[in-house]
């Protein structure tokens, strides 16, 4: 991804700047070793509860199946946003939602095209950060695979004079009956580095209490950790009925933890809302959760 120009490094967030960033279409290719890799990466086949039917995400040759949630892996692109023509803090953002939509099953190798672009930037006002969204969407030659949206906090980036002020509504799980069913799945080990977050990211993390020594993991990781939960208590382990799955990060994660899921089946078949939670530190690290899925 590229931008298009480059002004002075201190000025701050300008929005048609922003709203109107160029980005490069990105295709990259993946294989069916990429599968395996990310499938292991978040944890697949740990679990003595899930490990048989997780097998098929880590079946050699090609007999493996893709777990949906990669997607937000693939075609990443680099950080755009330490560009200083954005006027963003970039060391002051915060990753707090995630989703994706499948618009087809995601194959088990395949070349992707990415298409980027910002979706709307909301202003919260002077010292109460802004919060913008940004989409990326996956196709190959028949049409959009996928389509993976990002909400990012900007801590310092509030009070640039936007006019859009608030930001969409986070859905609700319910909060009037227990949850229909929970899973409780392991996070990577320390042992397993592929998503652990980057030095720069660290920072406080360190000193969570209870997670002490633990290495904080990327945010992709732990919404995999989830989507491995859903894909077992809502999709029967069948990877193409997952259609959509979105929330919000509350707090972060770590490694040799372990996270209960707790969903609940709305009314409407295909549909339920979720929510994380990590028993160690009785600590709510993932909310206002949505699945959709092909009822079965």
């Amino acid at each position: 991804m590229t931008a298009t120009a480059t002004p002075a490094a201190d000025q701050p967030l300008n929005y048609d700047t922003v709203k109107n960033w160029v980005f490069s279409p990105l295709t990259e290719s993946y294989s069916a070793d990429d599968c395996r890799a990310y499938a292991l990466g978040i944890g697949a086949g740990t679990d003595s509860t899930v490990a048989e039917a997780e097998a098929r995400y880590l079946a050699e040759g090609n007999g493996v199946a893709a777990i949906p949630t990669m997607a937000i892996v693939l075609n990443e692109g680099t950080m755009w946003t330490m560009d200083p023509a954005t006027g963003i803090n970039w060391r002051k953002t915060l990753h707090a939602e995630e989703s994706i939509t499948l618009h087809r099953p995601l194959p088990a190798a395949a070349t992707l095209t990415a298409t980027y672009q910002v979706d709307e930037i909301y202003d919260r006002g002077a010292g109460k950060g802004a919060f913008m969204y940004e989409s990326r969407v996956l196709s190959d030659d028949e049409g959009p695979v996928a389509t993976i949206r990002i909400g990012t906090f900007l801590t310092a980036n509030g009070g640039f004079g936007g006019t859009e002020t608030t930001t969409p509504a986070p859905v609700k799980v319910p909060s009037d009956r227990a949850p229909d069913v929970t899973l409780t799945l392991s996070t990577p080990s320390r042992d397993n580095t592929r998503y652990h977050l980057g030095e720069q990211f660290v920072g406080a993390l360190k000193n969570i209490p209870g997670a002490e020594g633990k290495p904080p993991l990327r945010g992709v990781c732990a919404f995999g950790v989830a989507g491995r939960a859903l894909l077992n208590m809502a999709c029967g382990d069948q990877a193409a009925r997952m259609k959509h799955m979105g929330l919000r990060y509350k707090a972060p994660v770590f490694a040799d933890e372990t996270l209960r899921t707790e969903l609940w089946f709305d009314t409407t078949p295909g549909k339920a809302y979720f929510r994380v939670i990590c028993v160690e530190r009785e600590a709510v690290v993932m909310d206002n959760g949505l699945l959709e899925f092909e009822p079965a």
